[in-house]
């Protein structure tokens, strides 16, 4: 369970978002959906020592009350239709075809504009825009004045979303390094890898003891902050958060769904490229369009 942001770029966001549904929760059986053969799938779960039985083999993508003797038989037409997520064809009890009925392609079950990063955009000065739906219990990217989900790409003060950003890294390396001195620590990954040779327990434990780890962790609200990343030079720690000052986890553009990576569950990301190389890409991006770009932030869930 994933929430993360996504900007699209055009006219049309729901036209957009469309091709990406997951059609097991939106039930919308539309032109997205495809039919994905199963069979050699379903055999191999009914061979080995484990072998299960047709049914129970059936049961894995929900077909086992799907039977049907032939393709004549299949109803996969509209939203109430029998065969609406899948059907398996069985001849004298025997398996014939198996077909589970999905989007390749998607990327979210619902969305929302705005939501946890309702109040990402910061408008320029007198420029106008709209703010969508704040996310759980009010959480937003930014509910302050001036701010905006919805806008078009000239109305956007990207340098200033850069400017906040940039000073607010500042504070908090300064915060950090303040609250350190002149200590220096183990970084996480080489306490767990070569320190500790993969033992979790131990690693953390010695990692938590260090005292510039427990300085900077007092320091910020939230416990197991990643204080990591104040080990990078302050200049290239302030750098590299006004590079990614206007770049959400994914852009849609012209029906294109662009991503650093594939998000799974509980916020965790098949990364393809670095955070850098994607936050030049998304900058250069925006950079190039139209002032009068229509742009929306979307909240997705997946």
């Amino acid at each position: 369970m994933s929430h993360f942001g996504v900007l699209v770029i055009g006219n049309d966001v729901e036209k957009q978002l469309a091709p990406y549904h997951e059609f097991e929760c939106t039930g919308k059986n539309d032109e997205y959906v495809q039919d994905v053969d199963v069979t050699e799938e379903i055999r191999g779960l009914m061979t080995g020592d484990d072998a299960l039985s047709l049914e129970d083999a059936l049961g894995y993508h929900g077909l086992e009350d799907k039977i049907v003797a032939d393709e004549s038989e299949v109803d996969k037409a509209g939203d109430d239709c029998e065969h609406k997520f899948g059907y398996a064809i069985v001849k004298s009890g025997q398996l014939v075809k198996a077909v589970n009925r999905t989007n390749p392609n998607k990327t979210w079950d619902w969305w929302v504009v705005g939501g946890r990063w309702s109040g990402f955009l910061k408008l320029r000065h007198g420029a106008d825009g709209e703010v969508g739906r704040p996310g759980i219990m009010g959480s937003c990217a930014n509910s302050g004045p001036g701010r905006a989900d919805v806008t078009t790409k000239g109305a956007v003060d990207f340098s200033g979303m850069r400017d906040e950003a940039g000073a607010e890294a500042a504070a908090d390396w300064d915060k950090a390094a303040a609250a350190r001195g002149e200590a220096t620590w183990i970084s996480w990954d080489q306490m767990r890898d070569v320190e500790h040779k993969g033992n979790i327990d131990a690693a953390r434990a010695a990692y938590g003891e260090q005292p510039a780890v427990q300085g900077m962790r007092k320091v910020f609200d939230y416990p197991l902050h990643s204080v990591d990343q104040y080990a990078t030079p302050r200049d290239q720690f302030i750098q590299q958060a006004r590079d990614r000052a206007s770049v959400l986890y994914a852009v849609v553009k012209d029906g294109q769904w662009i991503a650093k990576g594939e998000m799974g569950w509980f916020g965790m990301s098949t990364d393809a490229e670095s955070q850098a190389d994607w936050n030049a890409k998304v900058n250069e991006m925006l950079d190039a369009l139209p002032d009068d770009t229509p742009l929306t932030v979307v909240d997705c869930h997946i």
